[in-house]
């Protein structure tokens, strides 16, 4: 890994009873670094070594603090998208670079959380994206989605370009077995509203609604020049709503208790 640079690697995870959680993998200038998001904190993870991912098994064995996870996990097919997330923006010099390596697939196995309850993942669903690069945007806002038929990720961030532009980016997925719409900056789609209850995108005759009861969130450690040394706030457990309208007609409408979300504007 370059100075200054930063990859990183984010697993998503929903139990059949619905307990969500997120493993962060990372190195940096500091080094090797694990996180954990849980819908009540924020972890570092103080040994990088207590989750192994080798090809689509994880072992975990965290044992930190208040919080115990152990067991193994096995993950099914990846489906990534169809095409590069980032267009033509993957030919540019950028902060960041965004990826998806799979909008969905299968999680089975079990994992004992506290020593007392089972979590249980029988074709239960799991969602990995990554980034790399120098910073996070000073302001973003980052959404997944990911229920049984349909993951819907969302980005908006503010961007700088070739070291004096700045704009405002979009980047809007969302994929089920049979269909995959995609709304981005590069295919002309463009932000309607952007505030802590509702965004609204659109796309020709195409019309993305997404409200968002924001729910504070609890803090990660993000890269600025490839120091881990900036805090952001990440819920994983936000209820939301959306739909995608063609025409004003509605052709597809979800509520997500188990969203995430990051909300830094």
């Amino acid at each position: 890994m370059k100075k200054n640079r930063f990859f990183g690697k984010y697993y998503k995870f929903i139990s059949n009873d619905g307990y969500t959680f997120a493993l962060i993998v990372s190195t940096a200038n500091e080094g090797d670094m694990l996180q954990l998001v849980t819908p009540s904190k924020g972890y570092v993870i103080k040994d990088t070594k207590s989750v192994s991912i080798i090809d689509n098994t994880i072992d975990i064995n965290i044992h930190q603090d208040d919080i115990s996870i152990v067991g193994t996990l096995k993950l099914g097919e990846l489906h990534p998208l169809s095409k590069p997330v980032m267009g033509p923006f993957r030919h540019f010099k950028m902060e960041c670079r965004h990826d998806i390596y799979s909008m969905y697939h299968s999680v089975n196995g079990e994992l004992t959380l506290n020593k007392n309850r089972t979590l249980s993942f029988a074709n239960a669903l799991g969602y990995i994206e990554g980034d790399s690069g120098t910073n996070f945007p000073k302001n973003y806002i980052w959404y997944n989605s990911v229920l049984s038929d349909v993951t819907v990720t969302l980005a908006i961030a503010t961007i700088p370009l070739l070291g004096f532009i700045k704009f405002t980016g979009l980047l809007c997925f969302i994929k089920g077995k049979d269909f995959e719409y995609r709304f981005a900056t590069y295919n002309n789609a463009k932000i309607k509203k952007k505030d802590p209850s509702q965004i609204i995108i659109k796309k020709g005759k195409y019309r993305f609604v997404l409200d968002i009861p924001f729910i504070g969130g609890h803090n990660l450690k993000a890269p600025i020049k490839g120091n881990m040394s900036r805090y952001i706030k990440e819920n994983i457990s936000v209820p939301t709503r959306y739909k995608l309208l063609y025409k004003d007609k509605v052709i597809l409408e979800k509520d997500d208790e188990l969203s995430s979300l990051e909300y830094m504007y």
